[in-house]
Parts: C-alpha cells; sequence; structure tokens
C-alpha cells in the first residue's frame, strides 16, 4: 500500500463520513451530497493507494459499505510503505462495525429524543 495515499484518502474520507451522517441526521440533501463527494475524493486516494484502477472510487456512492468492499480487496501496490493488511484487518472490520452502528444508532437516538 502507498502510504502517503493511505494518508491523505483518510484525512479525507472522515470528514466526508461526518458530513454525510450529519446530512443524514438533519435531513439536508446538500450535506449528503457533499460528502458523497468528499467520499469520492478520499476513495480515488484509497484504491490508488492499494494500486487499484482510480474508478473504484465510485464504490464511495456506497458509503460505509463502500468502504468495507474496497477495504477488503487485496493490495496490488506491491509498495511495502505500510505493513501488509493481515493483522490489520480485524481491527478495519471492527472499526467499520463501529461506524455503521453510528451511522444507524444517531438517528434513532435523535428520533427518541425529538418525540
Amino acid at each position: 500500500m502507498i502510504k502517503k495515499f493511505n494518508n491523505l484518502s483518510l484525512a479525507i474520507g472522515i470528514p466526508g463520513i461526518i458530513i454525510q451522517a450529519y446530512g443524514a441526521i438533519i435531513i439536508s440533501p446538500e450535506l449528503q451530497i457533499a460528502g458523497s463527494v468528499v467520499l469520492l475524493v478520499a476513495f480515488y486516494y484509497y484504491a490508488v493507494s492499494k494500486g487499484r484502477h482510480p474508478a473504484f472510487c465510485l464504490l464511495g456512492l456506497l458509503s460505509i459499505i463502500g468502504l468495507l468492499i474496497l477495504g477488503a480487496l487485496k493490495d496490488k501496490s506491491g509498495s511495502e510503505e505500510v505493513a501488509p493488511e493481515k493483522g490489520n484487518s480485524k481491527g478495519f472490520l471492527i472499526f467499520i462495525a463501529v461506524l455503521v452502528f453510528l451511522v444507524f444508532a444517531i438517528p434513532f437516538v435523535n428520533s427518541l429524543l425529538n418525540r
């Protein structure tokens, strides 16, 4: 994995997911679209960091599910800048599971508080 592109994808992707989730909470299509655009850019860098075609960035349209798919793909970059994924895959999946839970739990809690 190419470390430079991986770091860029992380720095851009986290705000993208937050913007998208916040847009879902306050029911703002504009924020959801803005978050999706930011995620597409982050997914572009993540796909390139794994040595994949940049078109894999379109998985950003699936939000966190797209991240799970892209994260599960094998690294074809041939670069050893980042440690092999074998040791990190379990932590990555736990991180994504927590994010998915939060994305669904926050609107539910918000609806309970607004009754």
